[in-house]
């Protein structure tokens, strides 16, 4: 009996557990990557999610001249797949701050970096 309690607290508390890590959304990838080392400016940003999330806020920062201007609105449709026009950018290190939101109303950030060098 206590046998078969345990297994069965065992198993719940894993069933719960595991469903709490699924809630949360990853950034399973971008464009461009982190860490990029890209020798002309790229087009686009692109953000692609685990889950379709609302972006609620995404900033452009290059490390020496600060901010970058972006035409941005927060999502109204949850989406997985994110794009946004970029300007065209001077050679730098740039940095992608972004904040979402999941289907459960919980907020995650995170920040990537990459590099456009001097044109030739």
């Amino acid at each position: 009996m206590l046998k078969t309690s345990l297994v069965k607290l065992l198993t719940l508390a894993t069933l719960l557990f595991s469903t709490a890590l699924s809630a949360h959304t990853d950034l399973q990838s971008s464009v461009p990557t982190d860490g990029a080392k890209l020798s002309e400016s790229p087009a686009e940003l692109q953000l692609h999610f685990s889950k379709a999330v609302r972006l609620m806020r995404v900033s452009l920062e290059e490390s020496e001249r600060g901010e970058v201007k972006l035409a941005f609105m927060p999502g109204a449709v949850p989406e997985k797949d994110i794009s946004l026009a970029l300007p065209a950018l001077e050679a730098g290190e740039y940095t992608v701050s972004w904040t979402i939101m999941g289907s459960d109303g919980h907020k995650m950030s995170g920040n990537f970096s990459f590099q456009v060098a001097a044109g030739k």
